[in-house]
């Protein structure tokens, strides 16, 4: 019966795209922060909010458009680029950025990142 109970309390709990998103955009957004503080951008300039502004919009698109999130029924997975990369673990209805260094190809643009040292976007 308990076996049953956590699993009832798994599936009904299991986060689903729009959770993932919501992480990854935010992770996504302390790190580009740090990156601009340690490089010690003023980000009160209007030009650096118009830019910051794009920047975020253009991440935002990346991730709707090219987030995927598997559901296992138990836990659900996030993954990106192709061929894919896990960027993200669900369950108990929290998401997390899975660890350790990604390099994710989308066509042209590479996204490299290790969500503790920053990110690094380059167009070939």
């Amino acid at each position: 019966m308990a076996v049953l109970a956590v699993s009832a309390l798994l599936v009904g709990t299991c986060p689903g795209k729009e959770k993932h998103q919501s992480v990854i955009k935010d992770k996504l957004g302390e790190t580009i922060k740090k990156e601009l503080d340690a490089q010690e951008i003023d980000t009160d300039n209007p030009f650096a909010k118009i830019i910051g502004a794009l920047g975020s919009q253009l991440l935002d698109d990346v991730i709707e458009n090219t987030l995927k999130v598997k559901n296992y029924g138990l836990f659900s997975l996030g993954k990106v680029g192709d061929p894919s990369e896990t960027v993200s673990f669900g369950i108990l209805g929290h998401v997390f950025i899975t660890p350790g260094e990604k390099h994710i190809s989308m066509g042209n643009t590479n996204f490299d990142y290790n969500i503790d040292d920053g990110l690094n976007i380059r167009l070939e």
